[in-house]
């Protein structure tokens, strides 16, 4: 069994809760710009907008839905991936980017920087789960019991090694994006069924099912099966994209030199 753990104390007022989120955008931000730079997705500007404007939907959405579903002011996840979806769509046609490719940039950096944030979350103990005598359980105040923040942020080591072999095995766009949307809404589908139940740790949910994973089935998943399962549209033929004629296609009429 766990002890219950805290982060410690920081000098000059700073708290630990802040600090790892803001270490998270961060990183985040650096690992997409430079997977969107590898991947040739615009101009450095246009690569910035994209990078900082998804941030910002997503932190929106976060923030929006958890003030919806929690009645308070925390912060959904769920409602983080809803505002990303919606405002990496938007700047990629904005931006004129390739929809799938800017997806699988925006991915790619994802677990990168959710590991610091899943760090936050277990300092915090903000996301208590049922009450446990496993191993994994934490001794919080009250009875050992599952650590959500915690078990999550143990976990996404392993979206990392996903998002990377995916990046080096894929044949086109979207297959990133399709690995990470699939992997992380079965592991967050499957954590959430051991949320707490009882007394003030309980949270809202909808025939049995919270928020998140209400979005791990009705988006997360069904997304990472169809962008997994996608066929790569053909290229045509590299004389024909040059714009040159086939053998069978009227040519234009040759012009002798007249006499001098």
């Amino acid at each position: 069994m766990i002890p219950w753990f805290t982060f410690p104390a920081l000098p000059f007022g700073l708290h630990a809760f802040g600090l790892l989120l803001t270490l998270s955008v961060i990183v985040n931000h650096l690992v997409l710009v430079r997977r969107a730079r590898a991947l040739a997705l615009g101009s450095k500007g246009a690569i910035e907008a994209l990078a900082i404007g998804t941030v910002a939907a997503a932190i929106g959405g976060a923030y929006g839905v958890g003030r919806l579903v929690g009645g308070g002011g925390t912060l959904s996840s769920a409602g983080g991936c809803l505002g990303a979806i919606v405002g990496l769509v938007g700047l990629a046609r904005v931006l004129r980017m390739p929809v799938l490719a800017a997806a699988d940039a925006t991915t790619y950096a994802f677990p990168f920087g959710w590991i610091f944030a899943r760090a936050a979350c277990a300092f915090a103990h903000d996301h208590p789960g049922r009450l446990s005598s496993s191993v994994l359980a934490v001794q919080y105040p009250g009875g050992a019991r599952f650590d959500l923040g915690l078990l999550e942020g143990m976990a996404t080591p392993l979206l990392v090694g996903i998002v990377v072999l995916a990046s080096r095995r894929a044949s086109r766009p979207g297959v990133v994006t399709g690995a990470l949307a699939l992997a992380y809404g079965a592991l967050r589908l499957g954590l959430d069924f051991l949320r707490a139940e009882d007394g003030r740790f309980s949270d809202p949910r909808w025939q049995g099912l919270t928020a998140a994973q209400g979005v791990c089935l009705g988006v997360l998943i069904p997304a990472g099966i169809t962008l997994l399962l996608l066929k790569a549209t053909p290229s045509p033929p590299a004389a024909l994209a040059r714009g040159a004629s086939s053998p069978h296609s009227p040519r234009a009429p040759t012009r002798t030199p007249s006499a001098p």
